[in-house]
């Protein structure tokens, strides 16, 4: 099998039973043990710890991916002094969280979740660095065990702490003891497989690395405001109050959990191969970004049109403590997200090549113009329709950024090598919707779901679409 695939399925394996075991604690366990309220306040609480600490990032996991796949030898040097920027950034991104969450006037009970929360996302995020050294030399079953161990411990702690009565504020502390474990682990895998910790503190260095960085992390902030900024603004402009949280939430988390392979295989597997070829090989660049392009199509239009035809009967299944009509809530959001489930597959794509092909200033243009799209739309669209206002405003979003980014890339870096693959693909998604919604009232969601896998996967291999080869034949 193809080196991709290998890095892929262990990427992918790992994040999905990663996230469908944190799918148990957030739609299984919370749900049962907590008020929609605190539940509410949960979410707010993780998107803007997530949002803000993408300031210690600041753009450099891709810059430095790319620079340590091309110079492999100074791998030790591009992580010691990266880590020493982040260090810093760590400190001023958890120190906004606390005063944000003090200027938004939250409850205690939220403040508390963020502290905790927040040192969470600071953890991870010096862990993320170590994880640059894995896909840089792609070895990414390195931070596959690195991810399952994490989130074992967090279903496996957090799971039992709730079904002993422990509160809200104790699974956010779980929260920070898993990604200790990840960082602990990522630290010991790098230094014993990959280089020694020792390095040289170079200025060179990291001018280097951040002349790269800060034009993606002006577009990765931009990015995190459109997907985070949401539910922010829902906690503040919604009629529902905190509720409107809990119902956008728990569909956010089921569509969230569907998306894992675009990061693994786009940003995780193609990423480094991309990267080289644009600076190597640009001759063979197209037939990489055709070869990513088709699966992302592949992966997309199915999980789109089977799960907003299901939508309302997975959350019957799932959530069977609340009402009709709170269940109504959750269901029709979903069916809005999943259509932003699919195209997340296709903007992935954008997000890799834009990063692969060094184009910052592009990025930071073009997810600056998403995010303020999608805060102009929030504003108009909350206040009136809650929810699925937000909903609505982030398909618009992530509709404009794949026009945008897609007409960019066909224009200025490369093009398709063949689009055959997009009519098969709709073709089986439309029969495949036909039968679910067919055999919807008739048989469980629990036999369609794989039913409907079975069928249109076999499609793709009758049709021969099943390709684990990116070079040209």
């Amino acid at each position: 099998m193809n080196r991709i695939f290998k890095n892929t399925s262990a990427l992918f394996g790992a994040h999905l039973v990663g996230r469908l075991g944190a799918l148990v604690i957030t739609i299984w366990l919370m749900p049962r043990y907590f008020t929609e309220n605190e539940l509410g306040g949960f979410f707010v609480a993780i998107a803007l710890t997530n949002l803000i600490a993408s300031l210690t990032e600041l753009g450099i996991d891709n810059p430095l991916v790319r620079e340590m796949t091309l110079n492999l030898s100074d791998t030790r040097h591009y992580l010691g002094n990266s880590l020493l920027v982040r260090l810093v950034l760590s400190i001023v991104a958890f120190t906004l969280m606390i005063v944000s969450a003090m200027v938004l006037r939250y409850e205690p009970i939220i403040l508390t979740m963020i502290l905790y929360l927040g040192l969470s996302e600071i953890v991870n995020s010096l862990a993320q660095l170590f994880r640059a050294v894995f896909r840089a030399h792609e070895e990414m079953k390195y931070e596959a065990w690195t991810v399952v161990a994490e989130r074992s411990t967090y279903v496996l702690i957090g799971g039992a702490a709730i079904l002993l009565g422990y509160g809200i504020i104790s699974v956010c502390q779980v929260m920070l003891i898993a990604s200790g474990i990840n960082l602990i682990l990522s630290i010991g895998y790098t230094r014993y497989r990959f280089t020694s910790l020792g390095f040289k503190p170079s200025r060179k260095i990291v001018v280097r690395v951040m002349q790269q960085a800060l034009p993606f992390a002006v577009g990765n902030l931009f990015n995190l405001l459109y997907f985070r900024i949401d539910a922010i603004m829902l906690s503040k402009l919604s009629p529902d109050g905190l509720d409107a949280n809990t119902w956008y939430g728990l569909a956010y988390s089921i569509v969230n959990a569907l998306t894992t392979l675009p990061g693994a295989f786009m940003m995780g597997a193609m990423f480094p191969i991309l990267s080289r070829l644009y600076v190597n090989e640009p001759d063979r660049l197209s037939h990489a970004y055709t070869f990513g392009v088709r699966w992302m199509v592949i992966c997309a239009v199915p999980l789109a049109v089977g799960l907003s035809i299901i939508s309302h009967d997975l959350t019957a299944v799932l959530f069977p403590k609340y009402t009709s009509d709170v269940l109504g809530k959750i269901g029709t959001v979903l069916q809005w997200l999943s259509v932003t489930g699919g195209m997340v597959f296709l903007t992935t794509v954008v997000f890799a090549v834009l990063r692969a092909a060094d184009k910052r200033a592009v990025f930071s243009v073009i997810m600056g113009t998403t995010a303020l799209l999608n805060i102009s739309l929030n504003f108009f669209l909350i206040p009136r329709y809650s929810h699925i206002g937000a909903a609505i405003a982030l398909i618009i979003s992530e509709v404009f950024l794949m026009i945008i980014g897609f007409g960019y890339i066909s224009k200025r870096i490369t093009k398709l090598d063949e689009i055959v693959f997009i009519p098969k693909v709709l073709i089986l998604s439309a029969v495949m919707g036909v039968g679910l919604i067919l055999l919807k009232g008739i048989l469980s969601v629990w036999i369609l779901i794989p039913l409907a896998m079975l069928f249109y996967s076999g499609g793709i291999v009758i049709w021969r679409e099943f390709r684990v080869q990116y070079e040209s034949t």
